[in-house]
C-alpha cells in the first residue's frame, strides 16, 4: 500500500470514528460515501448536493439566529436563550461533522453566528430566571440526554469549523447552570424541574462525563439545588438493604440454588453494587467541587449513610449463614469493594476541605467511621492466583485490586479523619489502628504502602517511634541481652524506614523523608550503626538486623540531598565505614552481608553529588572496604558496593586514584564480563566515571584488558549497559592507538545498530562514540562501509540538541577522508544537511564546517570529482545521478567555472538536473513527500548553479536607449492640431499621424481598415478593440518613448498590442519591464501571477519574460510549491524547462575558457 492508500485509509478510519462517536452522541451524520472511481459525473452531482445542503443549513441556522434576537428583546431571557443556543450550537455540530470541504463564504458565515450565539449566551446568563423558563425544561433536558458535547472533542481539529467546537462544553455548563436558578426560584420550580422526565438522570450522566472543571461545578450547583443529593442518599442506604434482602432469600439447600436462581440472584447482586458504586461516585463528585457542598451532604446525613456502607462484605455474611458457602461461585466480592472503595473516597472528599473541617470531623467519627475503617485495613490480603483457572483467576485478580485500592482509600480517610483531632488518634490507637497501618507497609502494593505511611505520620507515629527508639537504645547499651527491646527497637527503626519512602503527606507537611527528618530521627538512628561496638563485640551478630536496618533508614533519609549534610553531621559515615569494615567478603560464616550492602546503598545515597561528602568518605577511610567487597559472592552486595565506588568516583580525582590503588581495576573488568545485567552495569558505569578526564587512569583501565569487555557490552540486553558501554568506547577513543583497535575488534556494528533504537539516550551515545572513532582516516572508510552514513544523517532529523550535535560531529569526521566523499554525495547527504533546521548552534557550525570540508575535497581532488561524473554520467536516469548532480551544483565553484562547464554542460548534468522539473510518468514517480522533495532540490540547485554562473560570466554592453522625442510631449492628446481621433469604449484620443509615421505597415493597415468617418480635416478611426488605458499607453509610447512600469497589466496589454502590429521596439520595452517588475518584486510576487506571465510570456514569444519567470520559480519554488501544489507546479515548470535550458547554455557559453581547468578533468 502506497502513502497515498494509506492517507485515505486513514481518512476513512478517522471518519468512521467521527461517525460512530456522533452516532453514540445521538447526532445523525450524513452520508457521505464516495462516489465510485471513475464515475466523475456521480462525483459532480454529490458535489452539487452537498453544496445546495450547505446552503439549506445556512439558512436554517439564519432563522434559528433571529429567533435568537427575537428571545433577547424579551424580559428575562435566560432559560429560553440557552435552549436555542443548545439547539443551534447541536445543529451545527452535526453539520460540521457532515460537511466536507466548504465554501469560503459559507463557512466564514457559519463561524459568525456561532460567535454571535457564543456572545448572546454570555448576555442572557446575567439575565434573571422567571417561571416562563420552566415551558423549555424539555429542551434543556435534550440537551443533556444526548452528550453530543463529547463528538465536538473528538473532531477538534479535523475540520475548518474547529473554533465552534472549542467552546462545544460550555453548553452544558450554561444548561446545568440555568437548572440551578430555576430550582432555587421557589419550591414549586424545582419540583417542576425534578419532575421532568430524564432530567436529573443527564444532570448524572454529564457529571460523569464532562472533562471541565467549570462545568462539573455547575452540574454539582444544580444537583444540590434539586436535593438529588438526599435522593442518592437514600438510594444508597436502599441499595444496601436490598443486596441483604437478596442474601436472605438464598436457600440453605444448594440443589435448590443451582441454574436459573442462581443467575438471577447474582445479576441482582451485581447491578444494585453497580449502582450502589455509582450513586457514592456522585457524592465524591458533588463534594470535590465546592466546600458548600460537603456541608450540605453532611446536614442530609452523607456521613452515617456512607459509613453504613463500610464493612458492605461482612454485612453480607452475617445475614446468611449460607451465603459463605456460595461466595466463591457468585463473584460479589470485588464489586462489594469498589462500593466500598467509594464511599471511602467519598469521606476523603469530604474532609479534604479546610472549611469546617473540625465539624465534618465530628459527624464522621460519630456515624462509627473510625472501627469501620480499621476493620477494613485489618481485612487479610488478597490469596494468589496462582494454580486456578482461567475464569477464577480473572476473578480474583480483580478482587485483589479492588482490595488494594479498598485499603489505600481507607487509609487515606483515616488520614483525614484524625488530622489535627488527637482525640481520634487516640481512638484509632485504641481500635488497633496503628498496628494495622503498620501491617499495610508490608504489603506489595506501593501505592497502599504509601497511603499508610501517609496515614501513621498523621498520627505522629514517626515522632513516637523516634523516642521509642531512643528508649530501646538507652535499654540495650544498659542491657544488650534484652531481647524484647532489641526486636522492638528493629521493628521501630523498620518502620520508620518505610515512613521515609518518597511520597506526599496527607498533613501537608511536605515530603515524608522531611517529616521523618524533622522529628529527630537522624539524631536517633545514626548511634545505632556503632551499637555493637558501644555493648562490646561479643553481642555484633545478634545487632547485624537492627544496623542493617539503620542504614536502609539512613539510605532512605539521604535520598534528599537537603538532608546529607544533617547525616553526615550527626556521624553517619564513621558508623557506615566501621560497617564496611567490619562485614568483608566471605564464603562461611553467620555474620549477615545484607548489612554491608545497606550500609554501601547509604553511602551512595549520602555522597550523591555532594563532593563534601565524598572527600569524608574518603577520609574515614571508606573506599579500601568497598573494593574489598567487590570480591564478594552476594551479587547484591557486589552491584551495592560497585554503585557506590560509581559515585565516589565522579568528578573526584582523590577519589579515582584511591579507588585505582587499591587495586580495583581487575575485579572491575571481570564484572563487565559477567552475565549478570545489574553488575556489568555498575561495573561499566565505575570504569566510565574513573576514566573521565583522567588519561593516566583510562590508560590504566586499557592495559588491564577492559577494552573487548566494553565492546562486548554493546550487544548487552541491558540498555543502560550498553549506554555506558558506548560513552566509555568515546572515551577510549581519545586514546589515538586505540581508535583503529576498536573498529578491528567489532565496535562499529553494534554502535550503527544502535543508531536505531529507541532509547534516545542510547543514541545519543552511540553517536557519541562514533563521533570519536570518526577522527581516524582508516575508520571513516569503515563507519561508512558499515552503513553508518544513513542512520546519522536520520539523527539530524530529531528534536534533541545534544543527538543532532553528535550526529553532525560524526559526519564532519567521515566528510575527512576523500575515499568516503562519492558516497557520501551519492546518498543525498548535500541535500540533507542544508535543509535541515537545527536547534543548537554548534550543530549549525559543524554542518556548515561539513558541507566546507566536501566543497574543498572536491576542489582539491581531480580523482574525487572525476569519480562523481563517471557516477552521475554512467545512469543519468537513476536517482543516484539526480542526487549528483545536485550536489555538484553546489559543491563545484572553480574560480574560472570550466569545471562547471565540464559538469554540467559537458557531462551532461544540466540535464539531469532539468528533468527533475518535468512530469514523470507515474510509475516512475517516488512517494509524494519524496517527490515534492526531489523537486526543490533540484530547484533550488538550478538557482545556485546559475547564480554562480552569471558571477563568472562577463558583464554585456546594455543597448543605448532610444531618445525620447520629448517635442511631441506636447502634443500628446492635443486635439488643436489633430488629424485623427480614435475612439475606444469610453473615451476619444485626438492623435497626429505624423506620430505614427514609423509604425509598421501592419499598424497603418489596420488604421484605414476601422476608420468610420471624418470631422473636418480629421480622420475618426474605431479603436473598440483596446481598452483606453491600453490604447493611452501605446499613444503615450509613441509620442515620448515612454511606459508605465508599475501598471504591469497595461504593459502586457501593450505587449499584445505590439505582437499584434509587429511594432519590435515596442515589445522589446515591454519585455524588459515586465522582466524587472519579476526581478524586482521577488517573493512578494503572487504564484498564480507568475504562472499567468509565463503562459503570457510563451504565448507572446517573448523570451526574456519567460526566462525571468522561469528563474523566479527556481529561486521561490517554496512559495510556488506551497500555492500550486506539487502537480500544479510541475506542470508549469515543464513548459519552463526549454528556457532554462536555453538560458544556462547561453550563460555557459559565455564563460571563458580556461585550458588548466580543463586539463585538470581530462588528464588524456
Amino acid at each position: 500500500m502506497d502513502s497515498a492508500e494509506k492517507q485515505r485509509g486513514a481518512s476513512a478510519g478517522g471518519d468512521a470514528r467521527r461517525k460512530r462517536k456522533a452516532n453514540a452522541a445521538g447526532i445523525q451524520t450524513t452520508n457521505q460515501e464516495s462516489p465510485a472511481p471513475g464515475s466523475a459525473e456521480r462525483a459532480a452531482a454529490k458535489q452539487s448536493e452537498q453544496s445546495t445542503s450547505a446552503s439549506e443549513h445556512r439558512k436554517r441556522f439564519g432563522a434559528m439566529m433571529s429567533e435568537l434576537e427575537d428571545i433577547m428583546k424579551q424580559p428575562n431571557p435566560h432559560v429560553a436563550a440557552v435552549a436555542q443556543v443548545a439547539e443551534l450550537v447541536q445543529a451545527m455540530l452535526v453539520f460540521s461533522l457532515g460537511a466536507h470541504p466548504l465554501p469560503k463564504e459559507i463557512e466564514d458565515e457559519v463561524v459568525a453566528f456561532a460567535e454571535r450565539a457564543r456572545e448572546i449566551l454570555g448576555k442572557a446568563a446575567k439575565t434573571e430566571v422567571s417561571s416562563d423558563g420552566l415551558s423549555h425544561l424539555t429542551r434543556l433536558t435534550h440537551a443533556l440526554q444526548h452528550s453530543w458535547w463529547l463528538a465536538a472533542d473528538e473532531t477538534r481539529g479535523a475540520h475548518a469549523l474547529t473554533r465552534i467546537h472549542e467552546w462545544v462544553p460550555e453548553i452544558p455548563r450554561r444548561v446545568a447552570d440555568a437548572l440551578a436558578r430555576l430550582a432555587l426560584r421557589d419550591d414549586a420550580a424545582k419540583r417542576a424541574v425534578c419532575a421532568e422526565p430524564g432530567l436529573v438522570e443527564g444532570l448524572r450522566r454529564t457529571m460523569d462525563q464532562l472533562g471541565d472543571s467549570k462545568g462539573r461545578r455547575a452540574v454539582a450547583n444544580a444537583l444540590i439545588a434539586l436535593d438529588v443529593h438526599e435522593q442518592v442518599l437514600t438510594h444508597v442506604a436502599g441499595s444496601v438493604e436490598k443486596i441483604l434482602d437478596e442474601i436472605r432469600r438464598i436457600p440453605e439447600h444448594a440443589k435448590a440454588f443451582e441454574g436459573t436462581r442462581r443467575a438471577e440472584f447474582r445479576r441482582a447482586v451485581d447491578e444494585t453494587l453497580a449502582a450502589l458504586k455509582r450513586d457514592a461516585r456522585t457524592l465524591v463528585d458533588i463534594s470535590k467541587q465546592d466546600p458548600d457542598h460537603v456541608g450540605t451532604l453532611v446536614l442530609a446525613g452523607a456521613a452515617e449513610t456512607l459509613v453504613y456502607v463500610l464493612g458492605l462484605p461482612e454485612k453480607m455474611s452475617g445475614v446468611s449463614r449460607v451465603f459463605d458457602e456460595f461466595k466463591p461461585v457468585l463473584g460479589h466480592a470485588a464489586g462489594a469493594c469498589a462500593a466500598e472503595k467509594e464511599a471511602c473516597h467519598a469521606l476523603t472528599v469530604m474532609l479534604s476541605h479546610a472549611e469546617d473541617r473540625a465539624t465534618h470531623q465530628t459527624a464522621v467519627a460519630d456515624a462509627g467511621a473510625i472501627p469501620a475503617l480499621v476493620r477494613i485495613m485489618n481485612r487479610p490480603p488478597p490469596p494468589a492466583s496462582s494454580g486456578l483457572g482461567s475464569e477464577a483467576r480473572r476473578a480474583a485478580e480483580a478482587y485483589a485490586a479492588a482490595s488494594h485500592d479498598l485499603a489505600r482509600r481507607a487509609a487515606d480517610a483515616l488520614a483525614k479523619l484524625v488530622q489535627d483531632r488527637d482525640e481520634y488518634k487516640t481512638k484509632v490507637r485504641d481500635e488497633d489502628g496503628v498496628s494495622t497501618l503498620r501491617t499495610l507497609l508490608d504489603r506489595r502494593d506501593p501505592k497502599v504502602q504509601r497511603a499508610a505511611a501517609a496515614a501513621l505520620l498523621v498520627m505522629g507515629e514517626h515522632e513516637r517511634l523516634v523516642k521509642e527508639i531512643e528508649r530501646n537504645t538507652e535499654t540495650l547499651v544498659a542491657r544488650p541481652d534484652a531481647d524484647r527491646a532489641r526486636d522492638a527497637l528493629k521493628a521501630a527503626v523498620r518502620t520508620l524506614a518505610e515512613l521515609a519512602k518518597e511520597g506526599a503527606t496527607a498533613n501537608a507537611e511536605g515530603d515524608m523523608v522531611d517529616a521523618v527528618v524533622r522529628s529527630g530521627a537522624v539524631e536517633a538512628i545514626v548511634p545505632l550503626l556503632s551499637l555493637s561496638q558501644r555493648v562490646g563485640e561479643e553481642f555484633d551478630v545478634s545487632f547485624g538486623d537492627i544496623e542493617k536496618e539503620a542504614s536502609y533508614a539512613i539510605s532512605l533519609m539521604a535520598s534528599r540531598d537537603v538532608n546529607q549534610n544533617r547525616i553526615a553531621k550527626a556521624g553517619a559515615l564513621p558508623g557506615l565505614v566501621a560497617l564496611l569494615q567490619r562485614y568483608p567478603p566471605q564464603t562461611t560464616g553467620s555474620v549477615p552481608t545484607s548489612v554491608a550492602r545497606r550500609a554501601a546503598d547509604a553511602v551512595t545515597n549520602l555522597a550523591h553529588e555532594n563532593n563534601n561528602i565524598k572527600n569524608q568518605v574518603r577520609v574515614e577511610g571508606g573506599i579500601p572496604p568497598l573494593v574489598s567487597l567487590l570480591e564478594t559472592k552476594d551479587p547484591k552486595v557486589k552491584r551495592a558496593a560497585a554503585s557506590a565506588l560509581r559515585t565516589l568516583a565522579f568528578k573526584n580525582d582523590d577519589n579515582k586514584n584511591q579507588i585505582v590503588e587499591c587495586g580495583a581495576l581487575p575485579m572491575l573488568i571481570f564484572m563487565v564480563k559477567s552475565e549478570d545485567q545489574l553488575i556489568h552495569y555498575e561495573a561499566v558505569g565505575v570504569i566510565g566515571n574513573l576514566v573521565h578526564s583522567s588519561t593516566h587512569i583510562k590508560r590504566r583501565v586499557l592495559d588491564e584488558g577492559a577494552l573487548q569487555p566494553v565492546i562486548g557490552l554493546l550487544s548487552s540486553a541491558c540498555p543502560e549497559s550498553q549506554r555506558e558501554a558506548a560513552l566509555l568506547l568515546g572515551q577510549f577513543a581519545t586514546t589515538d592507538s586505540f581508535k583503529v583497535k576498536m573498529v578491528q575488534r567489532g565496535a562499529v556494528r553494534p554502535l550503527i545498530q544502535m543508531l536505531g533504537n529507541s532509547d534516545e539516550q542510547l543514541r545519543e551515545m552511540a553517536a557519541f562514540a562514533l563521533g570519536r572513532l570518526a577522527q581516524d582516516a582508516d575508520n571513516q572508510v569503515g563507519i561508512l562501509h558499515a552503513a553508518g552514513l544513513r542512520p546519522l544523517l536520520d539523527l539530524l532529523d530529531c528534536d534533541k540538541g545534544n543527538l543532532q550535535h553528535n550526529a553532525a560531529f560524526a559526519l564532519y569526521g567521515l566528510a575527512d577522508n576523500e575515499d568516503n566523499v562519492p558516497d557520501i554525495v551519492r546518498e543525498g547527504t548535500v541535500q540533507r544537511l542544508m535543509g535541515r533546521e537545527l536547534i543548537v548552534q554548534a550543530s549549525k557550525d559543524c554542518v556548515k564546517k561539513t558541507l566546507d570540508r566536501l566543497k574543498g575535497k572536491v576542489a582539491s581532488s581531480a580523482r574525487v570529482l572525476r569519480y562523481l561524473i563517471y557516477l552521475m554520467t554512467t545512469d543519468p536516469d537513476a536517482p543516484d545521478a539526480a542526487r549528483i548532480a545536485v550536489a555538484l551544483a553546489h559543491l563545484v565553484d572553480d574560480a574560472h567555472g570550466e569545471e562547471l562547464r565540464e559538469v554540467f554542460i559537458k557531462k551532461l548534468g544540466l540535464p539531469i538536473l532539468l528533468r527533475a522539473l518535468m512530469p514523470g510518468t507515474p510509475a516512475k514517480q517516488p512517494r509524494p513527500e519524496a517527490y515534492e522533495q526531489r523537486l526543490a532540490e533540484a530547484c533550488h540547485a538550478l538557482h545556485v548553479l546559475l547564480q554562480k554562473v552569471a558571477l563568472k560570466v562577463p558583464p554585456e554592453e546594455a543597448p543605448l536607449p532610444p531618445t525620447p522625442e520629448a517635442y511631441l510631449e506636447q502634443h500628446f492628446n492635443n486635439p488643436e492640431v489633430s488629424d485623427i481621433t480614435f475612439l475606444t469604449h469610453s473615451e476619444e484620443f485626438h492623435a497626429h499621424k505624423i506620430a505614427f509615421a514609423r509604425c509598421p505597415p501592419e499598424f497603418h493597415d489596420d488604421v484605414a481598415a476601422r476608420r468610420v468617418a471624418r470631422r473636418g480635416d480629421a480622420d475618426v478611426v474605431d479603436f473598440s478593440h483596446l481598452p483606453p488605458e491600453t490604447f493611452r499607453a501605446l499613444m503615450r509610447f509613441t509620442y515620448v518613448s515612454e511606459l508605465d512600469a508599475e501598471r504591469t497589466d497595461v504593459v502586457s496589454d501593450l505587449m499584445r498590442v505590439a505582437v499584434m502590429y509587429n511594432m519590435h521596439e515596442l515589445k522589446r520595452r515591454c519585455e524588459v519591464a515586465l522582466a524587472e517588475h519579476v526581478k524586482s518584486r521577488g517573493a512578494e510576487l503572487d504564484p498564480a501571477e507568475v504562472v499567468e506571465r509565463f503562459n503570457l510570456a510563451e504565448s507572446l514569444d517573448a523570451a526574456s519574460v519567460s526566462r525571468a519567470c522561469a528563474l523566479h520559480a527556481m529561486e521561490h519554488h517554496a512559495a510556488m510549491i506551497a500555492a500550486l501544489g506539487v502537480p500544479g507546479f510541475m506542470a508549469v515548470t515543464g513548459k519552463m524547462v526549454p528556457r532554462i535550458d536555453e538560458h544556462a547554455r547561453a550563460a555557459f557559453h559565455r564563460l571563458p575558457s580556461n585550458a588548466e581547468a580543463r586539463n585538470r578533468l581530462n588528464p588524456n
